[in-house]
């Protein structure tokens, strides 16, 4: 079997434009892929990558030598290493769609390859409820009624601004109001009250704020149960996460801005996280997830995939949680469809099959996943062929 060409998709799904990859072969076995740049800036050159990529490295190899295109493409392309989000993303897609293609010549889902599953049902939590809450009440009640549907945990950016640009604007210039402390407590003791002491509450901080301003405000919501705090600081400092760490007792979180288990690495060697959140369409995929597990496990830490791209990035993420020893929980954003502008990426997503919490393993064979005719026919932006020249259509 040998690879013959790839498509690749620039989709607006809702708040995410979603970079979707298909791979074609000789057997006419396809498998498809997400590079995980689907939010921020990067949409363009993501896809440029991933089609560099593919026609360099990818077509008129065998699909089924995973690891020796993922090295290739990780040794040659050069700026994969030391952790690139947009090179990293685009071979990421590239072997989720080579596991596809494996999973589907076998007749197994991808997760077997990989062990097998560990259960037969996935804990996630919710993210998105938010969007249009304003005031403490309007959040506490969005949150009461996402867990009267079923969900056991909630996660929001507390230090977040609604934009209409990007959602959610992050701090900047590392800097936030002098009350900003009690604002926090404030609303989280709202939804603590509301919701009850057996929910999770998961807190996105952005990685915008002093170490100062942290401690002070996690020293303030210590009282409140937090679950863990993800991404305290920016990701690029990390001897400031070590020093958040030993002041707080909330459990820290991070990695969707780590790649590769080499970029996971430093911050579990320091103690400084007790959960790790890789991002499978970014950090190098499948078999980089799997891997990045079994660090983590060394280091005595659970695993959070961190998952913020299109419906493909859930069943993705939803194969790696399934065979992991020391999965924690999935993110799910339960009401995606709703977002304005949305347009299906799949035909079958996993998110409204979650019942208490719960999320079903993907079916069938590969990643178990159904590209959709209408995304496909309105979101092309590339069509490569080992004989033809770039045939680009845009996206904009």
């Amino acid at each position: 079997m040998l690879i013959t060409a790839a498509n690749i998709y620039v989709a607006q799904t809702g708040y995410r434009r979603a970079v979707i990859l298909e791979i074609e072969t000789d057997a006419g076995i396809s498998g498809i892929g997400e590079v995980g740049i689907a939010y921020g800036a990067g949409t363009q050159a993501a896809a440029a990558m991933a089609e560099e990529m593919l026609t360099r490295f990818v077509i008129g190899k065998d699909p089924s030598r995973i690891e020796l295109i993922w090295n290739t493409i990780y040794d040659v392309s050069f700026w994969t290493k030391g952790g690139s989000a947009i090179a990293m993303a685009g071979l990421s897609g590239i072997e989720h769609a080579l596991w596809d293609i494996k999973g589907k010549a076998l007749g197994v889902p991808v997760y077997e390859l990989f062990g097998g599953a560990v259960t037969d049902q996935l804990p996630v939590y919710a993210n998105g409820w938010w969007n249009t809450c304003r005031t403490d009440d309007d959040y506490a009640a969005a949150a009461e009624a996402t867990v009267a549907r079923g969900y056991r945990g909630l996660k929001y950016y507390p230090l977040g601004e609604h934009d209409p640009d990007t959602v959610i604007r992050h701090p900047s210039r590392r800097r936030a109001a002098d009350d900003i402390d009690a604002r926090v407590y404030d609303r989280i003791a709202k939804i603590r009250e509301r919701v009850g002491d057996r929910i999770d509450i998961l807190l996105d901080f952005g990685g915008g704020l002093t170490s100062d301003q942290l401690a002070r405000i996690l020293r303030r919501i210590e009282p409140l149960n937090i679950t863990f705090v993800e991404e305290p600081v920016d990701p690029g400092l990390p001897r400031a996460l070590e020093l958040i760490s030993r002041k707080t007792s909330i459990p820290l979180a991070a990695g969707e801005r780590h790649y590769t288990r080499y970029g996971i690495h430093p911050i579990l060697e320091s103690g400084a996280v007790s959960i790790v959140q890789p991002d499978i369409c970014n950090t190098g995929g499948l078999l980089e997830g799997r891997k990045i597990a079994a660090l983590a496990e060394i280091y005595n830490a659970r695993v959070a995939p961190h998952n913020y791209g299109s419906a493909l990035a859930t069943v993705i993420s939803a194969q790696l949680s399934a065979c992991i020893p020391n999965f924690m929980v999935l993110e799910c954003f339960p009401d995606f469809d709703k977002e304005p502008g949305f347009e299906p990426v799949i035909d079958n997503p996993l998110e409204p099959q979650v019942r208490d919490g719960l999320m079903p393993l993907p079916a069938g064979p590969g990643l178990g996943a159904r590209l959709s005719d209408t995304m496909r026919a309105s979101s092309l932006w590339a069509r490569i062929e080992p004989e033809a020249p770039r045939e680009s259509v845009g996206f904009g």
